[in-house]
């Protein structure tokens, strides 16, 4: 099968990145906006993957951003990386890899309730190519389980580069960026899969545990009141391989139980 990587042309770092992919020898393949090097095809579509405007997901297209399912079955893709910025109030120079998904209402764009199938190896090999030799100021860190897509059969993670303009337009950090997602879809590793709950937005237990484990969904602190067995359960059955939970040590003692008998009555363990 294909691996698939996508941007958006409306997301300033996905311009910067275009150009980076077609450098890096992707050529045109005859159809709109599709663009291909060896087994990888990369996808262009005009609006922006995640909405801007808070809890509203656009009405056009339909299914919005693009119909990625059927993209996927017409090229045969096994996942989709989306290529795309990352902003952050801090506006800490960051390079960020995360699962898709809303635990709560959704605030930018999705469905309520309702999780994206990942791939957790996949990102796991993108992520430690980020941690090799990242620019000067940089920061990398896995981002908790957040915003749109949702809908979507195929497995889709993100990859990005922030954390403000200056970044998305960073000739230097996009290239790295690149490099990272074209050198990790080759690495195919095969780490133990995992589900993370606690923990702050950046994950810092499971930023470092990426080293043992793949992380498939994570629930950070500030969702796991929100959890319901239906939504563990999406965690389960959308990380692919998932065969234990990592639960972060700086959970309330109430959370603790919560997460714990979520995961007993699914059969999970907590490690």
């Amino acid at each position: 099968m294909a691996k698939g990587i996508t941007l958006s042309l409306s997301d300033p770092a996905g311009q910067t990145i275009l150009r980076i992919f077609r450098d890096r020898g992707f050529k045109e393949t005859g159809e709109p906006n599709v663009y291909r090097l060896g087994d990888r095809l990369l996808f262009a579509v005009e609006p922006l993957i995640v909405p801007e405007e808070r809890y509203k997901t656009p009405a056009e297209p339909n299914p919005y951003p693009t119909d990625y399912d059927a993209i996927v079955e017409k090229h045969s893709i096994e996942y989709m990386v989306v290529a795309s910025r990352h902003w952050a109030e801090s506006g800490q120079p960051s390079l960020t890899v995360h699962p898709t998904g809303n635990f709560g209402k959704a605030m930018y764009g999705g469905h309520h309730y309702e999780l994206q199938p990942t791939a957790p190896n996949p990102m796991r090999d993108i992520y430690l190519r980020l941690q090799e030799a990242p620019p000067r100021g940089f920061q990398v860190s896995l981002e908790a389980t957040h915003h749109s897509p949702t809908q979507f059969r195929v497995p889709m993670f993100f990859a990005e580069v922030g954390s403000r303009e200056a970044q998305w337009r960073d000739e230097e950090a996009c290239r790295y960026l690149v490099d990272c997602i074209l050198g990790g879809m080759g690495d195919e590793g095969r780490a133990p899969v995992v589900l993370g709950f606690g923990g702050g937005h950046y994950c810092p237990l499971f930023s470092v545990k990426m080293r043992e484990y793949a992380f498939g969904h994570m629930a950070a602190k500030y969702a796991v009141p929100l959890l319901t067995e239906s939504l563990v359960g999406q965690m389960v059955e959308r990380s692919p391989g998932a065969e234990a939970a990592v639960l972060d040590p700086g959970l309330k003692s109430g959370d603790r139980r919560k997460v714990e008998a979520l995961l007993g009555r699914l059969g999970v363990p907590a490690l």
